[in-house]
């Protein structure tokens, strides 16, 4: 018999899903699309359509995740990785607000002009960057939180690994940034 509790689980998954699936995707068409220096009025609409299925997966991940805790604040305001996991989402979320609002405007204004040409896109082009790679390290670090049933770590543990893997992931992306964007300055 399905409860009220497993309908908010479900839906809760789904948004995990759909929002994952989304940023994966649109992280991924956004480092091809910016490796080839030039992002077509297709690969745009693909951009702006995962950026959609972000914010619907994430508006289920709220809403279905404020019903859960709901049920029972005092288990979920107790609990390390709740608490890591909504710092994670929040996370999200800020870093959503600006690749839809800064990032995509921007990528819109340059679709179909080779990017090195534009001085003003290579010097916004480190937070393109930064964006990207703050994306997937958080749905993924998310996604992994809410896997395990009960990690034996406090919150202060959890955040100190997941802005280590930031911080890697941020250097990463730098040390890699002329494969990525082959005329970086």
């Amino acid at each position: 018999m399905i409860d009220y509790h497993n309908i908010l689980t479900i839906f809760h998954l789904l948004g995990v899903v759909v929002g994952m699936g989304g940023a994966l995707m649109s992280d991924f068409m956004f480092f091809s699309s910016i490796h080839d220096e030039n992002i077509s009025h297709t690969e745009m609409r693909f951009l702006k359509l995962g950026s959609l299925a972000v914010w619907l997966g994430l508006i289920l991940i709220v809403t279905s995740g404020l019903l859960l805790f709901g049920e029972n604040p005092d288990r979920y305001l107790n609990s390390p990785k709740f608490l890591a996991k909504m710092t994670i989402v929040a996370v999200l979320i800020v870093n959503g607000i600006i690749f839809h609002f800064i990032h995509i405007p921007r990528l819109r204004r340059h679709a179909g002009t080779h990017f090195p040409s534009s001085d003003e896109f290579m010097r916004k082009a480190p937070l393109l960057l930064i964006s990207g790679a703050v994306s997937m390290i958080s749905w993924f670090s998310a996604f992994i939180l809410g896997v395990l049933r009960k990690p034996p770590y406090t919150y202060f543990e959890i955040m100190a690994v997941y802005l280590f893997i930031l911080a890697f992931g941020i250097i990463t992306v730098f040390l890699f940034k002329k494969k990525i964007i082959p005329h970086f300055k």
